[in-house]
């Protein structure tokens, strides 16, 4: 491992040649004080990309991405912590040496660093069999050209070829010094009784799966021969380096271009990504004939928040994975199909079109996911009604995962239209989806206190529901009363705050600690600084944040009072420096939390004053919050002594809350 020391040393010299480094990447312009350009995290034609050389950070105004040197080259490049570390130190001319490891840290490092050299060593050897012998040449490569790959995509995708001889890998593997272990667990060697040993891939085509930053991690196989006893393609199984269910295939190939054209074609195989690599279209990827997972998704969403999914010309086969695509819906992705024409597949059709036509066909075929469900379930429909029911269902389940409202109205339109059903029919089914959805959420989170007002808010929603027939006429009564219960609750959500039911006043307290920490202030009478003011506020409530940055700001602090904003933003814990950032740099739109204490002319000049009431702003609603809860513990405690602390402590915050009333001006806001 890297000395904490001279991880620091190198964000910090990184951070004073920011500009330089970033250069790398980026055209700058100097503006002023900072330098400007076009972001390399989205795509935009005027650029709203601005780095500070004093502040050592940059940040887009267009898409928020910010951060300082080390973040920056982490997400530009995919690099873990310590690869940008090195990097950065070999850029600024720090010599990086790895500390002394205990014991276990060594055995784990090394036993990562064995698998990650044992499928290294398997790749090459796959590559030789196939280039250096004459049954790869006869089988691997008259295969592979069949195909109608080249040899420079061949190539480019280190395709390779596993040897007929059942422990070819095996053997040359163990003469190479590697350990049995290894190839086992990395799934390159089956083990079976009587020291059995058996390469898992032999007499296959090899494709080599890459992690995002191109580490080979696992191969996938494909048999020549086969008499219906084999399977045609074997995967690795998962160990240490490789969980299937956080990878898609070509992403490293893919990322830069994803990246740049914002958009990303999913398709089933390995040989439909290459194909169309090979054809001019590189920004493809994929699932490999399994459903996306979450986290294969928010693999894609750190390029792309858009996907067009390639399906070849067969409804039958592709309903199957129709439900998956909800989960993508469901994670805010824009999603769109396109239907090959009959007897095509993205293989096929890459290798009789040029990546212009192919594109354009794209462009001209593809269409909403919501869209091309209905007809897909359509066709089966027919004329009957239960069929037709059931459909009408599922299009309405795909509906109501979809995160932007305008689009989910069009959708209930077309589907509307498409299954020739009434919109307020289809409203209904929405309503009661989204309703117990709602409930089922809704009833893990709340609380006695929050159902206090249900009933009342049910009522406003039902009224407003009812006077709005634009929204959902002739819709039933008792989908109105529904409708209106699932407004009142997700008002309630929102009132509640509840993630962090301190966050709009946090927010506050942060942006003023954190610009003028250390400007001197006075309050009664007394002389301090802002950040010593606010921390000892903080500290004398027993204040802790259910926000883990917020608590790590504070933190930093304490150990370091004197630290300047560049200490913080050289820091490696990049929530911090983000927070940071956002909330000393952002334009600040005056809030209505500390616009009443008077008209803003001047933060700075008004801090004498401001700062008393926007601290007590938070802490008032935290001691009211603590004072609600000591009394329904003295409520329910049965227990005379503990009861008498109990009410001590209660008394005690009432008079800390009557304090901070007058601070407020005698109200609460």
């Amino acid at each position: 491992m890297i000395e904490q020391s001279v991880v620091e040393n190198i964000i910090e010299t990184a951070n004073n040649s920011i500009v330089d480094i970033i250069s790398d990447y980026v055209s700058l312009k100097k503006r002023g004080a900072n330098y400007l350009g076009c972001c390399p995290f989205h795509n935009e034609k005027t650029g709203s990309f601005t780095v500070s050389p004093a502040k050592g950070i940059y940040k887009c105004f267009g898409c928020g991405k910010a951060g300082n040197a080390l973040k920056f080259v982490m997400e530009h490049d995919h690099l873990t912590f310590v690869e940008a570390v090195k990097y950065l130190g070999k850029r600024v001319g720090i010599e990086v040496k790895d500390r002394e490891l205990t014991p276990e840290m060594k055995a784990a490092q090394t036993k990562r660093e064995s698998l990650s050299a044992v499928m290294e060593f398997a790749h090459k050897k796959f590559i030789s069999n196939l280039w250096d012998t004459e049954e790869g040449q006869a089988v691997g490569i008259t295969y592979f050209r069949h195909r109608g790959f080249t040899d420079h995509t061949i190539k480019e995708f280190g395709l390779g070829y596993s040897m007929q001889q059942r422990n070819a890998l095996t053997a040359a593997a163990l003469n190479a010094g590697f350990k049995m272990e290894f190839l086992s667990e990395s799934g390159l060697t089956i083990l079976g009784e009587n020291n059995y040993q058996a390469d898992r891939f032999w007499g296959r085509v090899m494709f080599p799966i890459h992690s995002v930053s191109g580490k080979i991690i696992a191969f996938g196989g494909r048999v020549m021969q086969t008499n219906g006893k084999v399977a045609k393609y074997v995967n690795s199984p998962e160990y240490e380096l490789y969980h299937k269910s956080d990878v898609v295939y070509g992403i490293y190939q893919a990322k830069a271009e994803i990246q740049k054209q914002d958009r990303c074609y999913l398709v089933e195989g390995y040989t439909d990504v290459i194909s169309m690599h090979q054809s001019g279209i590189t920004n493809v990827i994929a699932s490999c004939g399994t459903s996306l997972t979450q986290n294969q998704i928010k693999l894609i969403q750190r390029f792309t928040n858009n996907m067009t999914v390639l399906y070849d010309g067969d409804y039958a086969g592709i309903k199957a994975s129709l439900r998956g695509i909800d989960m993508i819906l469901k994670e805010g992705m824009n999603v769109k199909v396109l239907l090959l024409p009959d007897g095509e597949d993205p293989d096929s059709f890459a290798l009789k079109h040029t990546a212009e036509d192919f594109v354009d066909y794209i462009n001209s075929h593809q269409t909403d996911f919501i869209q091309f469900k209905a007809k897909a379930l359509l066709k089966d429909a027919e004329n009957d009604p239960l069929r037709k029911s059931a459909a009408v269902n599922s299009i309405v389940e795909s509906i109501s995962v979809v995160q932007d409202l305008v689009l989910k109205e069009y959708y209930v339109k077309e589907c509307a239209k498409l299954m020739d059903v009434r919109e307020d029919i289809i409203y209904s089914i929405l309503t009661k989806k989204v309703v117990a959805d709602a409930q089922r959420t809704a009833n893990d989170h709340f609380t006695h206190k929050s159902r206090q007002h249900l009933a009342s808010q049910q009522a406003e929603a039902r009224t407003s529901l009812a006077a709005d027939q634009n929204v959902a006429p002739n819709v039933p009564q008792s989908d109105l009363e529904a409708a209106a219960a699932n407004i009142a609750r997700q008002q309630q959500l929102e009132s509640l705050d509840i993630v962090n039911p301190f966050q709009r006043e946090e927010r506050e307290v942060l942006r003023f600690f954190l610009k003028y920490m250390h400007c001197p202030f006075f309050f009664e009478n007394k002389q301090s600084t802002v950040g010593a003011y606010i921390k000892e506020c903080l500290d004398g409530d027993g204040y802790k944040s259910v926000d883990p940055v917020f608590n790590r700001i504070m933190d930093f602090y304490a150990e370091r009072p004197d630290a300047s904003m560049k200490n913080y933003t050289d820091s490696a814990d990049f929530e911090m420096v983000e927070r940071v950032i956002q909330l000393t740099n952002d334009e600040v739109t005056l809030s209505k939390m500390h616009t009443r204490f008077g008209k803003m002319e001047s933060e700075e000049a008004l801090l004498d004053d401001l700062i008393p009431k926007i601290v007590a702003q938070l802490r008032y609603k935290f001691v009211k919050e603590t004072i609600s809860r000591l009394g329904q513990d003295i409520a329910t405690c049965t227990d005379p002594d503990t009861q008498a602390k109990l009410t001590q402590e209660y008394v005690g915050w009432l008079g800390v809350q009557k304090e901070l009333s007058v601070t407020l001006g005698n109200r609460m806001w």
